[in-house]
Parts: C-alpha cells; sequence; structure tokens
C-alpha cells in the first residue's frame, strides 16, 4: 500500500517501541479495536489484553484497527485484505478476532473490518475453517444488536477469562474440533456468553416474548469477575505509538468499580463491586512503565480517582519521585467533594493538566433524583479552590434529557455555570468556564433502562435554551450532537432485529459515526426504512414486567435493585455509598471473593525524596538516520519519538522553563515524509558529564528498526543553530517508472531553464520558489538522479524534472544523502 496517498502513515505502520512480533505461533489472536489507531491505542483494554495474552508461549496477540476512508479506499481498488500490524497477516488467516465494543457508534466500523478481511458478517456463515470472532466491552451487557454476527462474547472482567478462552480454542485447533463442540466448551467459561445458544420470540406488538435457551447449557450468562487487582497482570512494556493519540501518557488503573451508585451511568453497575489497587503496586506499575515507555505523564485511572482511600498520600508520593524529571501526574476523572486543597497543591508541582468538574445537572433536585451526591456549595468551593491554586480555565460537564427533567432544571445549568465563574473573581483569578453538555441516554442494567429517551427536536430545545442563557453570561458552550444520540439510543437499548439495519447502513456507506463529520443521517434512516424498523421505537419508555433485550445476561446486579433505584430516583432519594455505609444489597457482593477491596495508605513505601542540584548544560549534536518505515513519520511524529527514546534510554535531558517544560531539542530541518535520509541532524541539551558516545549507544539501544543515531559529538553550548549553518543538501531520487534514456532527456530539458518557478502556500501566504535557480548540481545514472539544492522539497524537484510525464509517488524513492553547510564543508 502507498502510505504517502493517506493522511496519517503512522497509523499503519506497525514496529513501535514495546511491539511484541511473534512469528511463529500455535494461535495468532487479531485484537480489533473499531476505530482509528489514535483512539484505539488509548484504550487500556487493548493494551491489558496485548500483555497478557503475549506473555503466553506460543500465543501471538497482534492489533488491528479500522482503517481511515483514505485507507479503505486504496485496499478497495487493489483487492488488499485488513491484516494485522505485527506480522500483516490477515484477519482470515487468524485464529480469533476480538473486537472491542467501546461505543454504539463504532457497530457499523465492526462489519466494516470484517468485510475487508474477506470474513463472512454473520457467525451463521463462518465454520472452523473462518477465525473465530468474538467480542468484550462496555456494550457487551447489551450486545443484542450485534449478536447475530459474534460466536462469542465476554461479559466482565477479560485478564483471566481471555487466556482460558485462548486455550480453548487452541486445543480445538490441534484436535480438529468442529465449531459446534467449540461453542458448547467456550459456552461453560465463566463470562462467556454464546448468542446462537439463545432464540428470542416477540409479541405482536413488538415486545420480546421470551428469550430461550436453545443449547449449550445456558440459560443465563453470568458475568465475569476479577478478585483482586494485585495478582492481576498489567502492562508496563506497552506499545509506544509513533503519533500522538487521543491519551498520549502512561495509564495506571488504580481500582476498578465504583460504588457512588449515580443512576445513570451503565459502568457504576457493571464494574461493581470496588476493587482498589494497593500503593506499594501503583508504584511499581508506575515506575516500571515510565522506564519502559519514556512517558512524561502518569494518568491515574478509575471512574472516580479522587475516590480512591488513600489518593493524596499516593499522589505526594509519585510527585516525589518524579516532579525532578518533569513528569506530571493527572487525575482525569475527580469528583466535586474529593478534589481537596492537598489534591491540587500536588498536581500542579509539574504543570496544570487541566480540570473538569462534573455536577451532571444544574439543579439540587435533579442531582438528588439521579443519586448525585454534591451540592451547590460543593463545587463552588472545588471551584474556588481551583481557581485559587492558579487554573484558569476550569470545565463543566452536565446532562440533558434526565428522567423528570423540567425547563427550570436546564435554566439551572447556565445559572450554576455563571457561580462558578464567579469563583475565580472572588479567588482574583481571570478564569474561565467551558460548559459541556451532552444528552442522556438510557443505557441496559441501570436504575433508568426502562425510562424514555427525549426525541431529538426535544433535545435542540434543550440545546438552544442553554445556548441562549449562556450568552447571556458570556460563557463558552459545547453540546453533543442530537443525532448522534438519537442513534446512540437505538442500539444501547436495541435487540437482534437491528442487525440487518446495520448490515444495510454499511452497504450505504456508514463508517465512523462517531465522529460527527462522517455520520450519515439520512443514509440510516434509509437502512431502517428498507429493513421496516422503526427506529424511534426503541427510545419509549418500558414497561416495568417488559422482558428486556439484554434478561439473560447478568452484570451481578438484580432487577430488584434497580426497580428500587428507580421508585427512590421518583422520589428524590439518596442511596448511601456502600464503601463507607452500610450494604446496598445490589446483588453483586458474596463476601468472600467478590466484594469491594480497599486499599490502606500503611501499603506506602518510605518517601525517597530527590535532591535537587544544579544542572550545567552540554549540547551534542547527532546526525542521524531514517529507513524503511521511519520514512513515514511526519516531523512531529519524530519529534516524539526523540522524546520517549531520551526518556527511556536515561539521557539526562535539560528542559525548557515555562508552564509546560518540554525537552531541549532543536532539529536542522524538517525533511519531508516519505524521504529516506541519512543526513538528519538534531542538537540536545543534556546534563554535562554523559559522554556523546554514550548518548549514541543508548539512543539506538531503544529506537525503533529504521532509526539510528550515526554519529554524536559535543559542541560549544553557544554554537550557532544548525538551521542557520545549514546551506545547501543532496538528495538522491530513483524513477522506477522511467528509463534510463528518458529520464537523462528530462534532467536535461529541466537544467536547461533559466528558470523554474513554482507557487507554494505557506500560513496564508502565496510563496514563489525558483526550483532551477536552487539547484547547484545535478547529475544521471541510470533511473537515479542526484542533485544539490538549497530551498525546495525533493516531491518538488522530481515534479519540475518529470514535467508532463505521469508520476505516481510509488513510483519514485527520494534519499536525503548528504547536508552541505555553509563553511563548505559536507555532511
Amino acid at each position: 500500500m502507498n502510505l504517502l496517498a493517506v493522511e496519517k502513515p503512522a497509523r499503519y505502520m506497525g514496529g513501535e517501541m514495546g511491539s511484541i512480533r511473534k512469528d511463529v505461533a500455535d494461535l495468532r489472536i487479531a485484537l480489533a479495536f473499531p476505530d482509528v489507531y489514535e483512539v484505539g491505542m488509548s484504550h487500556l483494554g487493548l493494551r491489558i489484553l496485548y500483555h497478557v495474552l503475549n506473555a503466553v508461549d506460543g500465543v501471538a496477540a497482534e492489533r488491528v484497527f479500522a482503517p481511515w476512508p483514505d485507507m479503505e479506499q486504496q485496499m478497495r481498488a487493489v483487492g488488499e485484505r485488513l491484516a494485522t500490524l505485527e506480522t500483516a497477516t490477515p484477519l482470515a488467516d487468524c485464529d480469533i478476532v476480538g473486537f472491542t465494543l467501546q461505543y454504539e457508534l463504532s457497530y457499523t466500523n465492526i462489519l466494516n473490518m470484517l468485510h475487508l478481511a474477506g470474513v463472512p458478517q454473520f457467525a451463521s456463515d463462518r465454520d472452523e475453517t473462518f477465525p473465530l470472532v468474538i467480542a468484550g466491552g462496555p456494550c457487551a451487557y447489551n450486545p443484542e444488536p450485534l449478536a447475530p454476527f459474534f460466536d462469542a462474547i465476554l461479559l466482565g472482567d477479560g485478564e483471566e477469562a481471555i487466556l482460558e478462552i485462548a486455550e480453548v480454542v487452541r486445543q480445538a485447533k490441534q484436535q480438529g474440533e468442529r465449531k459446534p463442540l467449540l461453542l458448547e466448551r467456550l459456552a461453560k467459561i465463566v463470562g462467556v456468553y454464546v448468542p446462537s445458544f439463545f432464540e428470542p420470540s416477540y409479541h405482536p406488538d413488538g415486545t420480546i416474548a421470551k428469550i430461550e435457551a436453545r443449547a449449550g447449557g445456558q440459560t443465563s450468562v453470568r458475568r465475569r469477575f476479577l478478585s483482586n487487582l494485585d495478582t492481576a497482570a498489567f502492562p508496563t512494556e506497552t506499545v509506544v505509538p509513533f503519533m500522538k493519540t487521543v491519551h498520549d501518557r502512561v495509564a495506571v488503573e488504580i481500582a476498578r468499580g465504583c460504588t457512588r451508585g449515580c443512576r445513570f451511568c451503565q459502568a457504576g453497575y457493571v464494574y461493581r463491586p470496588l476493587r482498589e489497587r494497593s500503593p506499594a503496586t501503583i508504584l511499581k506499575v508506575a515506575e516500571d512503565a515510565l522506564h519502559a515507555t519514556g512517558y512524561d505523564e502518569i494518568s491515574l485511572l478509575s471512574l472516580s480517582t479522587g475516590d480512591y482511600s488513600c489518593v493524596e498520600p499516593l499522589l505526594a508520593e509519585l510527585m516525589a519521585r518524579y516532579a525532578h524529571d518533569r513528569i506530571a501526574v493527572s487525575l482525569p476523572s475527580l469528583r466535586v467533594g474529593t478534589l481537596t486543597e492537598g489534591l491540587i497543591d500536588e498536581i500542579k508541582k509539574v504543570r496544570k493538566t487541566g480540570f473538569t468538574l462534573a455536577p451532571e445537572a444544574g439543579s439540587e433536585r435533579m442531582r438528588k433524583v439521579i443519586n448525585k451526591g454534591i451540592t451547590e456549595a460543593d463545587l463552588l468551593e472545588t471551584a474556588f479552590n481551583v481557581y485559587r491554586a492558579g487554573w484558569r480555565t476550569i470545565k463543566l460537564y452536565f446532562m440533558i434529557g434526565l428522567p423528570g427533567e423540567t425547563t427550570e432544571d436546564v435554566q439551572q445549568i447556565a445559572t450554576l455555570a455563571r457561580q462558578v465563574k464567579d469563583q475565580a473573581k472572588r479567588s482574583g483569578n481571570p478564569g474561565e468556564v467551558n460548559v459541556s453538555v451532552s444528552n442522556f441516554v438510557p443505557k441496559a442494567h441501570t436504575p433508568f433502562q426502562w425510562e424514555a429517551q427525549i426525541s431529538t427536536d426535544e433535545i435542540l430545545e434543550q440545546q438552544y435554551l442553554l445556548h441562549t442563557e449562556l450568552k447571556k453570561r458570556k460563557l463558552r458552550f459545547k453540546w453533543h450532537d442530537a443525532p448522534l444520540s438519537f442513534m446512540e439510543g437505538v442500539f444501547a437499548r436495541g435487540d437482534r432485529r437491528l442487525a440487518p439495519v446495520i448490515v444495510r447502513a454499511v452497504e450505504l456507506g456508514c463508517r465512523f459515526d462517531g465522529w460527527g463529520d462522517h455520520f450519515l443521517l439520512d443514509r440510516w434512516l434509509q437502512a431502517f426504512a428498507d429493513c421496516d424498523i422503526q427506529p424511534e421505537w426503541y427510545l419509549r419508555r418500558r414497561e416495568l414486567d417488559e422482558v428486556l433485550p439484554w434478561d439473560h445476561l447478568d452484570c451481578g446486579v438484580s432487577r430488584d435493585f434497580l426497580l428500587k433505584e428507580r421508585e427512590l430516583a421518583l422520589s428524590e432519594a439518596a442511596t448511601v455509598d456502600c464503601r463507607h455505609g452500610a450494604c446496598s444489597a445490589c446483588g453483586v457482593c458474596d463476601f468472600s471473593v467478590v466484594t469491594n477491596r480497599l486499599s490502606d495508605a500503611a501499603g506506602l513505601p518510605a518517601r525517597e525524596e530527590r535532591i535537587a542540584h544544579e544542572m550545567l548544560p552540554a549540547r551534542m549534536r547527532l546526525r542521524f538516520g531514517k529507513s524503511g518505515a521511519m520514512r513515514y513519520l511526519s516531523h512531529l511524529e519524530l519529534l516524539t519519538v526523540f522524546t520517549r527514546a531520551v526518556s527511556k534510554a536515561g539521557v539526562p535531558i535539560l528542559f525548557s522553563q515555562g508552564f509546560h517544560p518540554h525537552p531541549r531539542f532543536s532539529f536542522a530541518t524538517a525533511t519531508s515524509v516519505g524521504v529516506e535520509s541519512v543526513a538528519e541532524y538534531m542538537d540536545m541539551f543534556v546534563e554535562d558529564g554523559i559522554r556523546a558516545e554514550e548518548v549514541q549507544r543508548r539512543l539506538n539501544a531503544v529506537f525503533p528498526e529504521g532509526l539510528t543515531v550515526l554519529e554524536a559529538a559535543q559542541v560549544d553550548v553557544k554554537s550557532p543553530s544548525l538551521s542557520t549553518l545549514i546551506d545547501k543538501t543532496r538528495y538522491r531520487i530513483t524513477f522506477d517508472g522511467a528509463g534510463p534514456k528518458r529520464l537523462s532527456e528530462l534532467c536535461v530539458q529541466f537544467m536547461a531553464h533559466t528558470e523554474f518557478v513554482i507557487q507554494r502556500k505557506k500560513k496564508g501566504e502565496i510563496q514563489a520558489i525558483d526550483l532551477r535557480g536552487e539547484v547547484t548540481a545535478l547529475t544521471v545514472s541510470g533511473t537515479a538522479v542526484e542533485l544539490v539544492a538549497g530551498r525546495g522539497k525533493p516531491i518538488e524537484f522530481a515534479r519540475a524534472i518529470m514535467g508532463d510525464d505521469t508520476l505516481q509517488a510509488d513510483e519514485i524513492r527520494i534519499e536525503k544523502i548528504e547536508v552541505i553547510f555553509n563553511d563548505g564543508a559536507a555532511q
């Protein structure tokens, strides 16, 4: 495939630091994420499974992501099958293809990926000659719209279950088992749901009459529980992407589950009970991961990080260890009331990574309905403390369309946001408030699973009301597109009758529906019409005795508990957090294996304070080469690789000063994407005392294949910058599609020009460049041209030489072979 013809080549390269390639394996598993690379590589669950599976001898876990439309177009044009990043194994040749079900609006990508792989979409059309297609993730708690496509679906925690699944499939492969027997064996694994073993039937009004267990011994499927995070595998030597991802940092899961009981939150119910990782384990994971990856930020992940039992001493210890190295710690899910002044003081020591506060509802009444458990006073005090500590912006997150919400409740969002901004003034900080509002979508296994979702028109009315009210108060407002929430709601509580709709939508060109600019509502509505389905029917209120599509799937929380919580919501009554109060009898815990597990600050090791010392600078000048896949890295991606590699290699780099410190690098030029080179130059400032040869050795030990430091030397700290020293560059351009005679004629024609002016648009301005005037030497050897030039991109010279002759990007190879400095020296 021609990676120069796609928007972001790094999505498809593979070979990143930390990636694992097994050319020989008994079992090959494709971990498929139905979104682009930079989204999928930010998903912790994918990283965990990659680590767990590859730790097993004979098992190879490889990654595959949804190709962006530009790549899909190329693949379909040449008949290229979708394959894994690690070994380019076609998905159809893998033993298992496992999809992450993260978001309802990624469902079309799943079917499109199967189609691109040449794998039949429906499970009933796949025998044992095709890979087993399985899934897991949050949407597995109602996978019914996708049920006909999957052989098996895992409910719950995957670290242990995926190993059991892999072993059963490996044995079946070795013994030549037929698929029906394999599915029966898989169904015996706790947490594994085989959709073909269940058959729903329907009343004339469209509601479900019953869900009948057909075969395999399953009558219902109980979710899989991981009882202890400290004994669970967790990735430290993880894959480090070349490109910037959505969450570009070390992610450490400090707890799983939440017992706050917010009634709208599916994750709060399906991930129960609360299980905290011990501080000692967290510190060890963070240390190992930072060393292995070179990241400069740690993110402490859980559904409510501020609720972690010893979050303040843990954060203080992390900052004491890593603030000196300019490593930041972020806590992305802080709850109002848990954000203490002590936490704020620790977070700001390196850089202010941002604050999002989630009142969820504007009025006190609605916060009681959803059991949010925070008051207006809590929020305003937290906002004041954040502004006083120096943060300039707070993002407030709300929902509209909650059960029982009134116009007055919606208006209270604007009122509360204005009160938060007033706290900035009170603190002496000219702070800002950004208001972000999403639309409530009822989800399975929550107390609101029976409630109606408001219509698109109602959402638009409420959004307009908020826009007007917030504009009056001069507050920024972001909202979630109403049609996307409409579609999410249809599939969140949908059933198997929606499967043909997804197939039809894919046929009509629907892809990446969660990306607003790619969402095609008209084609979705056509798909529903073609399948004789009324999508609004799935947004209706459910009767309390109605059979729900997911009733045979047991997340652990009982139906009676959810009904009780629904009644408490209607009466605006609270349910206390069972980690501190009485058991709420939700049904999850057995109080032996499955139970809340809290951590103790006594598990923290003695603090090791680092003594700051004055760092004298030394300037290292490197010449490095990039070849193979590395030629597709952009300049920013190359900078990212160096930043990670310097940290991973333990090179004592110096940082810039200011709000967001950065490593002190400077590159001579930004070489064009697609150009190979043995003449790339950069300067880096390091602590004096390390030798240039040692810098070279350390970097080469961690660089990915195709990136190599060729020379390193220490230069004077006050030396002129590289960009002022470079005079000209020598390139070799090989034209595979041109004959030697014709190429020689074209070069003569180009050199005969007195000038060859092209126009280039840069930062909105038109620049004129005389390419002929920039070339000082040109020679031809066979199908290769060597030229020495000043300004100008090598691809521009190639086009100028070829003139009217057709030039395909994949028919040329460009190499940067020499840099000539203005003192006359060639390097």
